[in-house]
């Protein structure tokens, strides 16, 4: 496919980057490493006095971790770069400078920019967009940037970048065709983001054996969730910090928001604890845990996609029975997600995906409820009537960032 012509919009040039390779996913660093060595990236923590890089990896969590330690930064009245994926709306949510997503032309400028340094290297659209987001922010003269790994550990290309501090949030079953079905394997994958030396925060009880002594043999200094940073009924504490549960208003798992502090404390930078509570609670996230009222009828939306974060909406949704419109994508693990939420379901509203590895309402059905639930061609035809069932049940929308997307532009669209 030849290269956008100049001029062109950000969705041509999108479209050209899904086409120059012929995987979608491509694990390793080889090829992208020789890119960003040609656009002279401050890859190497030693050899750079700035940016201060924050690495965030984890099978789920590693959103709202992101979004945490981006306020934190704004608070401390630092310039930063938050890089995360994907998008829900517009691929410039991915790419944030300050308070505010990158315009088109600069992103265009940007893979102008790793066009050119590419030459015959082939790489994938994240490693691509990936390198294209480092360039602006090295351009930016960033204090900070926060990263978030797409997938894995080890061999994502966010993986570049030596993290002055990482964080692995959780470690769980997901994408097994790249990274397997053996959690202690997942996760050293995951702890492959750990730097030697360099703190390594931990962000739950629950992670692999792996983990740990991942971070001893690289010579990582990690803080095991629990110890220093943790979460409990009474409210989420760190090194040098603790805040009750009535002074946390954002719905971010309380853990996340622990284990970014601990990484904050870890870091030069300081804030005091009203500082700290104000920006915390300042933490927006569409999508994750997001409570909307519709019709006088309580929605929550949430991109989770995976048993994991099917468990967890399951636990904090405990106190009501729902209506949950699913959509999911075929190469997820369907059925243990159906199983995980199945204790809160009153009704199941089935939709299909109408894109790339999207399942149809009948599939889904097939394969998480033995066929039983209501089927629709669509996330919206679904959500209308899970608001239209004279039950009054709340209504969960979730099983990929697709389904939540399009929710969201369907109730965007009725609302007068």
């Amino acid at each position: 496919m030849p290269k956008p012509p100049e001029g062109s919009s950000l969705g041509h040039w999108l479209d050209y980057l899904e086409h120059i390779h012929g995987q979608t996913i491509d694990m390793g660093l080889d090829r992208v490493r020789q890119v960003a060595d040609r656009l002279n990236l401050p890859l190497i923590s030693g050899e750079r006095s700035s940016p201060f890089v924050f690495t965030v990896a984890g099978t789920n969590g590693k959103g709202s971790t992101c979004a945490t330690l981006h306020q934190l930064a704004l608070a401390a009245d630092l310039s930063v770069g938050l890089y995360t994926s994907p998008h829900l709306h517009h691929f410039n949510e991915r790419v944030v400078i300050n308070h505010d997503p990158v315009a088109d032309a600069d992103l265009i400028d940007a893979f102008e920019q790793v066009e050119t340094a590419r030459g015959d290297v082939s790489l994938t659209y994240f490693e691509f967009t990936t390198l294209a987001a480092f360039v602006l922010f090295h351009a930016a003269n960033l204090d900070v940037w926060v990263l978030e790994i797409g997938l894995g550990g080890r061999l994502d290309a966010v993986n570049l970048v030596d993290a002055d501090i990482s964080i692995l949030t959780t470690v769980d079953r997901d994408h097994q065709a790249f990274l397997g079905d053996d959690i202690e394997q997942i996760g050293r994958e995951k702890a492959g983001v750990f730097r030697a030396d360099q703190p390594a925060v931990l962000g739950s009880y629950e992670l692999p054996r792996s983990v740990q002594d991942s971070a001893r043999a690289v010579g990582a200094k990690h803080y095991p969730f629990g110890l220093e940073h943790g979460a409990d009924a009474d409210g989420i504490w760190w090194r040098g910090g603790r805040l009750p549960e009535n002074a946390l208003l954002a719905s971010v798992p309380r853990a996340n928001q622990a284990s970014a502090l601990q990484a904050f404390a870890l870091s030069p930078f300081d804030l005091s604890l009203s500082q700290i509570e104000a920006a915390i609670n300042q933490v927006v996230l569409p999508g994750r845990l997001q409570h909307l009222t519709v019709e006088g009828r309580r929605v929550v939306l949430d991109v989770g996609h995976n048993p994991h974060a099917a468990r967890y909406l399951a636990q904090r949704l405990a106190d009501e029975s729902w209506s949950v419109v699913l959509g999911m994508l075929a190469d997820k693990d369907v059925e243990s997600v159906a199983e995980a939420l199945s204790p809160i379901v009153g009704e199941w509203y089935l939709a299909g995906l109408a894109v790339p590895r999207g399942l149809s309402a009948e599939s889904l059905a097939v394969r998480a409820t033995a066929g039983v639930g209501q089927c629709y061609h669509s996330i919206a035809a679904a959500l209308e009537a899970a608001l239209d069932d004279p039950a009054g049940r709340p209504v969960l929308v979730c099983g990929s960032f697709y389904t939540v997307a399009e929710a969201l532009e369907a109730l965007a669209a009725s609302d007068p």
